[in-house]
């Protein structure tokens, strides 16, 4: 089974699009989305409830918020043997999911790119891209690792990869996809290209206080990776 987690706050408006376009593309496949909301105070987990679509669970969580730990405790709460995250803002184009899954045939890890062969950053502007670049060139060059797009967050694992780091993980901020990468080193990994979409409702979480500690949790992360 692939569970897939949509890690949301404030996302009443997208989350049914989210839910919707997620179903279509994975018809016929077993599978299930795990909302996995904090406490939004748009209630976008009691609307996530409303849907009673059988392949929804949610994951309300009241404590130790944030992204990166709710992915974390949506792969613990989830049932499958593939694991998946994706934004419920529709910026991640779901239509590359099935593509995704099917890769973990033969990989450990996938990522949907913005920056391979397919992929591509929509109608960001040049500030934008540029912004981009600086954290995914810092990201290669402090971690070492090899992504053509570190910061993308849309990705796919077996469960064996998380589990063999679960007890080394310490997520916070957004790098979540980054953290479990660099200490689990899956091989092979895949990338896969997407374009990405403008936000359709709500408002980006993206601040200079969470870029701040996105660069402090690199240096971080580099010296847990040197300490495995």
């Amino acid at each position: 089974m692939f569970s897939l987690i949509l890690p949301t706050y404030n996302e009443a408006e997208n989350v049914p699009r989210c839910v919707e376009a997620v179903c279509n593309v994975l018809v016929g496949r077993e599978f299930e989305i795990i909302v996995a909301d904090d406490d939004s105070p748009d209630r976008t987990w009691e609307i996530a409830e409303a849907l009673e679509n059988p392949r929804v669970r949610v994951l309300r969580r009241t404590a130790n918020r944030g992204l990166s730990p709710a992915v974390v405790e949506g792969f613990e709460f989830a049932s499958g043997d593939r694991l998946g995250v994706m934004d419920a803002d529709m910026q991640h184009d779901e239509s590359i999911l099935p593509q995704m899954v099917d890769a973990l045939d033969t990989s450990e890890f996938v990522i949907g790119s913005r920056a391979v062969a397919g992929g591509g950053y929509g109608d960001w502007s040049l500030t934008r891209r540029f912004s981009s670049w600086v954290a995914g060139t810092m990201a290669r060059v402090i971690l070492g690792v090899k992504l053509s797009d570190p910061m993308a967050g849309y990705f796919a694992l077996r469960r064996d990869v998380f589990e063999r780091v679960r007890e080394r993980l310490s997520p916070k901020g957004f790098k979540i996809m980054l953290e479990i990468f660099c200490l689990a080193r899956p091989s092979p990994f895949k990338e896969i290209g997407f374009t990405f979409r403008t936000r359709q409702a709500g408002e980006s979480k993206v601040s200079a206080k969470v870029a701040r500690e996105y660069i402090r949790s690199l240096f971080e992360l580099r010296r847990r990776m040197k300490q495995a």
